[in-house]
């Protein structure tokens, strides 16, 4: 009983070991790769690096802000749909939302300590976007990928704008006809 109780102990032993073994890399850390994303029925997918994006309005003198209504100088992003086909839909039309500044509700809120001031966002044709509300012109669509560009700005929302940092967050969402 004894020899069959040291065998067995050998052998989970080193079976133990060679399981160990096996499951740390020779040299290196380990590490994790997470995969992530969405099958769309839309007529575009929307590239990666479009869907979480941070766009830098720079730092502003608060003496460009005299009046309700005055606005930075417009920042450009883009959007890239991807792989669209227009025999599906031929245009696209986009909608930012968010958090609606309490004096302009059609801005983004912003934090942080700066007062009086919110991101506007207008379309490359000039149209300005209403936070919550789709853009009225449509993006017409070409077959592959498209690049959409935007920009965003502040503006105030009263005529004198304290200093601070002014951040927002603006989510968006594709609409194909």
């Amino acid at each position: 009983m004894k020899k069959f109780v040291a065998v067995t102990a050998a052998t989970v032993a080193m079976g133990l070991a060679s399981f160990a073994n096996a499951a740390t890399p020779a040299t290196g850390n380990p590490g994790t790769v997470r995969f992530i994303g969405e099958i769309v029925s839309g007529a575009c997918g929307i590239d990666a690096s479009s869907l979480d994006q941070t766009v830098s309005l720079g730092q502003v003198p608060s003496n460009q802000f005299t009046r309700l209504g005055d606005r930075s100088t417009p920042v450009k992003f883009d959007i890239v749909l991807t792989d669209c086909d227009t025999a599906t839909q031929k245009n696209a039309r986009f909608t930012f939302s968010g958090v609606q500044d309490p004096a302009v509700p059609a801005l983004f809120a912003t934090t942080g300590l700066a007062q009086n001031v919110g991101i506007r966002l207008q379309s490359s044709a000039g149209e300005m976007l209403d936070n919550g509300k789709e853009q009225v012109a449509p993006v017409v669509l070409q077959d592959g990928n498209n690049t959409v560009s935007f920009a965003a700005m502040y503006e105030s929302t009263a005529a004198t704008v304290t200093t601070g940092e002014a951040d927002s967050v603006a989510n968006f969402t594709v609409a194909y006809n």
